[in-house]
């Protein structure tokens, strides 16, 4: 009976590790969101964006309406074609997420600073910062 006990308890922890794990993956930022920044797709980022986002970009810094933002975003991609997004750092406290990424374009480089929340099953971005890094 002490075996069955013992493989019992290694067996729940083995499946709490594993539980951990997958809300662990599940609260990170989605690929899909990442996969939009690196081709520039405006459309593609603002599908994330909660009903109101704080974005503050080189001509732009204020609250602004999901499609308000998408608009900023996109003519902002359309100024300055990416040539890469490269995520510097991502993590998740909480119920909230982090990304740093750099993204590069055709008319310099600019850092990415991107917060999101879990909304039920969904993530949403509250903030995104797309700065100079020389300003």
């Amino acid at each position: 009976m002490k075996q069955g006990v013992k493989y019992l308890i290694g067996f729940a922890f083995v499946f709490a590790l594993f539980a951990q794990g997958l809300v662990a993956q599940t609260n990170e930022v989605p690929n899909e969101l990442i996969r939009a920044f690196k081709e520039g797709r405006g459309d593609g980022v603002a599908a994330f964006f909660n009903d109101n986002v704080e974005l503050i970009l080189p001509k732009a810094d204020n609250f602004y309406t999901k499609q308000q933002a998408k608009s900023i975003l996109t003519d902002f991609f359309r100024r300055n074609p990416v040539k890469d997004f490269v995520v510097v750092h991502k993590g998740t406290k909480e119920n909230a997420t982090f990304l740093i990424a750099t993204y590069v374009s055709s008319t310099g480089s600019f850092r990415v600073s991107l917060f999101a929340r879990k909304k039920g099953a969904q993530t949403l971005v509250y903030q995104l910062r797309i700065e100079n890094p020389n300003e």
